[in-house]
C-alpha cells in the first residue's frame, strides 16, 4: 500500500475516534440536562421546601404576620390620628394659610380632563333628550288608520 491509502485509513480512524468522542460527550451532557431538570423540579416544589425546611417557612410566616399586622395598626392609627379635632384644627390652618399665600391656585379657570368629559357627556344628553321633547311635542297627531 502506498501512502495515498495510509493517509485515507488514518483519516478514516480520525473520524470514528472523533464520533465516539461526540458520542460520549453528547452522553454526558444528556446525564447533565437531566440531572439540572430534576433540581428544578425540586427547586420549584414547594411542598417539598416545605418539608425539607420547615424552621425557614415558620420564619417567613411569622414575618409575614407581623409586617401584615404592622402595616394594619399603622394605617388605623393614622386614621384615629387624622381624626382628632387638633390634628384637624391644624390641617384646617395650614390650608387657610395655603389659600392666604396662594389665593390663585385654589379655584383654578381651567377644568380637569374628567371634568371637561363629563360636561361633553352631559350636554350631550341633555341636547338628545331636549330635541326628543321637541319633536314630541310639534308632531301632529296621527290619524287612527295611519297607526294601523
Amino acid at each position: 500500500m502506498g501512502e495515498g491509502a495510509a493517509r485515507v485509513m488514518s483519516a478514516s480512524e480520525d473520524v470514528r475516534r472523533v464520533s465516539g468522542e461526540i458520542e460520549t460527550l453528547r452522553g454526558e451532557l444528556g446525564t447533565l440536562v437531566a440531572e439540572l431538570d430534576r433540581r428544578r423540579h425540586e427547586a420549584l416544589d414547594l411542598g417539598l421546601q416545605v418539608r425539607r425546611h420547615p424552621a425557614v417557612v415558620a420564619v417567613v410566616a411569622g414575618l409575614a404576620a407581623i409586617a401584615v399586622g404592622g402595616l394594619i395598626a399603622f394605617a388605623v392609627r393614622s386614621r384615629r390620628e387624622r381624626r382628632r379635632p387638633t390634628v384637624r384644627a391644624r390641617e384646617a390652618r395650614r390650608a387657610l394659610a395655603r389659600l392666604l399665600e396662594h389665593p390663585e391656585r385654589v379655584a383654578s379657570s381651567e377644568p380637569s380632563l374628567p371634568g371637561k368629559v363629563a360636561r361633553a357627556l352631559a350636554v350631550a344628553a341633555a341636547s338628545t333628550l331636549a330635541k326628543r321633547l321637541v319633536e314630541r311635542a310639534v308632531q301632529p297627531a296621527r290619524p287612527a288608520r295611519a297607526r294601523a
